[in-house]
């Protein structure tokens, strides 16, 4: 029989800790009471699953300055922009939706993004955030016809992006015009065209810019301008290390990294 080493038994009591806390963060996001990843690589890789929820759910996304709707939102973008992992993208849109976000911060989330990640990611996570839609039963009723001009009418608008968000619309509408329809009713059918599109808040419009331009790896002008944007719409230093430092788990650590080094160049020069 072994003997523990000298300090194990803490070891122990801390990999518990953390447990419980990922845990709790991760039942919240797939409402159930047993998370699905404990047991769904148990006959290749035994262990992934905890291994999984102790360090992405229990260190990173249960930590307390990021609430958790903004942590989905940041996953939702950085696996937008990553564009590989479907199957990820559909399980935290519908987290979204479990920890109270509402449909139009996730489509504008992923509609945002599209300059960042370009046309095809932008419409393929379009196409998983409908499935998502649609097996909640969202979107089912047909959109008034005044709140419809109403979202063209923002989409038109001068100002802003949203000559870019029409064109990403247009070529969802030569594929599905359904989807198209739905996608404009439920994200800015609800919105005054003199005013910005709405949504996200400034605030998380810059935290999910900077989570998409963290996990891309390529945008660091970009990424310091999203890092100045989450400070100057009242964010804290704070607010944008949490985002990178997710972005370990979805992008890797070495993308953190360098997120975390061009934000740090932002907080010396402020």
């Amino acid at each position: 029989m072994s003997t523990p080493r000298p300090g194990t038994e803490h070891d122990n009591d801390n990999d518990h800790d953390r447990m419980e806390r990922g845990l709790r963060t991760l039942r919240r996001i797939e409402a159930t009471e047993r998370p699905g990843i404990l047991d769904g690589f148990q006959d290749v890789a035994p262990g992934f699953g905890e291994l999984v929820v102790g360090f992405a759910f229990g260190d990173i996304c249960s930590r307390p300055d990021l609430e958790l709707p903004t942590r989905q939102l940041v996953t939702v973008a950085a696996l937008t922009a990553l564009g590989n992992a479907a199957p990820q993208l559909e399980f935290h849109v519908r987290g979204a939706r479990n920890v109270g976000c509402d449909r139009r911060e996730i489509v504008e989330t992923v509609l945002w993004l599209s300059g960042y990640t370009g046309f095809p990611a932008t419409l393929k996570a379009l196409g998983v955030v409908r499935s998502v839609f649609a097996a909640e039963g969202a979107g089912t009723d047909a959109p008034s016809a005044e709140r419809s001009e109403r979202a063209l009418r923002t989409l038109r608008a001068p100002d802003g992006d949203g000559g870019v968000c029409e064109q990403v619309l247009a070529s969802v509408r030569a594929l599905d015009p359904a989807l198209a329809d739905d996608l404009v009713e439920s994200a800015f059918g609800h919105l005054d065209p003199v005013t910005s599109r709405g949504g996200l808040d400034p605030l998380t419009r810059a935290i999910v810019s900077v989570a998409a331009c963290t996990a891309l790896g390529t945008l660091r002008p970009q990424l310091t301008a999203q890092v100045h944007a989450i400070l100057d719409a009242g964010g804290t230093p704070q607010h944008a290390v949490e985002t990178i430092l997710q972005m370990a788990v979805y992008a890797g650590v070495p993308a953190a990294v360098n997120g975390l080094n061009a934000a740090r160049d932002v907080f010396r020069t402020r």
